[in-house]
């Protein structure tokens, strides 16, 4: 965690909270602090930085969290394994309501990449599409 000079932690400036109050009310109000800490400091980066918290932390959230900070430059293109493109495709429906079921794009073979143009997410699994 960084410090500014009074040791104050740098969570606190407005830029930040703006944004995050912009978030789904729901999914503000899951993160846990540790978990805002990491989406603060995303945030703080303009969103170029990697989560790398142990496995069951909940860096999906945080990750949806970030992505949902800057839905003013979507689309947004998520690339997972293919295990694990079906349940962010959940998550993304649970933390960002305004998402309808149109705005998902699941691409898994060459013929749903037309769909990229249209639709505001773009999940794309890669490697064995064993489940």
């Amino acid at each position: 965690m960084e410090m500014d000079v009074d040791g104050h932690h740098q969570s606190f400036d407005p830029r930040w909270s703006q944004q995050l109050s912009g978030l789904p009310h729901k999914l503000l109000q899951r993160l846990m602090p540790f978990q805002r800490e990491g989406v603060e400091f995303a945030l703080s980066k303009n969103g170029r930085c990697m989560i790398a918290d142990e496995m069951g932390l909940g860096k999906t959230v945080q990750a949806i969290a970030v992505a949902s900070a800057f839905r003013k430059e979507w689309p947004l293109l998520v690339v997972v394994p293919s295990s694990l493109k079906y349940p962010w495709i959940e998550e993304l429906e649970r933390w960002i309501p305004e998402l309808q079921p149109g705005d998902i794009n699941l691409v898994e073979n060459k013929s749903h990449t037309m769909g990229i143009g249209s639709s505001k997410v773009t999940v794309l699994g890669y490697g064995p599409a064993h489940h």
